[in-house]
């Protein structure tokens, strides 16, 4: 079980950095997806643990501009299973921008695609 105060939020959401900004370790809000997985990434070769898939949805990487991914804030040794998600997250990142760049959204669609990233987050945090 992990406590959502020893967890750090990466995100470019600004829905989610604003839920969790003062119940979370840490809130780092970044401006794209592709940024969010590069700094999780850092973060997991630093120590920290990834508790949320990179790729959580059934969205491709393509599809929405929107992404948050939940680590644990305690630095261990290396994991791994989160360097080798984290790692395949970014490769597909890059494969499917190859196929289709994300489109820029009208904002009534972007904020849709804040309220789904939202949700994942939301419905993940009990589980902890």
């Amino acid at each position: 079980m992990y406590n959502l105060e020893q967890c750090i939020f990466v995100t470019n959401n600004d829905r989610v950095a604003l839920k969790f900004k003062d119940r979370a370790k840490d809130v780092i809000f970044l401006e794209g997806y592709r940024e969010v997985l590069i700094k999780s990434r850092d973060l997991i070769y630093a120590g920290h643990k990834l508790l949320t898939h990179p790729q959580a949805s059934s969205l491709k990487p393509n599809q929405t501009p929107y992404r948050s991914v939940l680590l644990y804030g305690e630095k261990a040794s290396l994991d791994e299973e989160s360097v080798m998600l984290i790692e395949k997250a970014i490769e597909n990142f890059d494969k499917w921008q190859d196929i289709r760049k994300t489109p820029e959204y009208n904002p009534k669609i972007a904020d849709d695609y804040k309220t789904i990233d939202l949700s994942v987050i939301e419905n993940i945090i009990p589980k902890l």
